[in-house]
């Protein structure tokens, strides 16, 4: 993916690197320090940690419906 197409709430496969297969959804997209500065996204993988994935690393996933009777809400 190119870095202007990421954008937070979208749906992400990572790639490449030790998560390489998981999904997520993409919280923010910007700098991030932790050693040498890196253009990137932040991703939550449903783990107990974020990712951190470069824009090349990851992959653009269709959304999926909510099955019928079912509603999302943030909490």
């Amino acid at each position: 993916m190119k870095l202007e197409e990421l954008q937070p709430g979208l749906t992400v496969q990572i790639t490449e690197g030790y998560h390489k297969g998981k999904t997520g959804k993409v919280i923010a997209v910007g700098t991030f320090e932790g050693g040498p500065k890196q253009i990137g996204a932040l991703v939550d993988i449903a783990d107990p940690v974020l990712v951190i994935a470069m824009p090349d690393a990851l992959e653009k996933l269709p959304e999926e419906p909510v099955p019928p009777g079912w509603e999302e809400f943030e909490i």
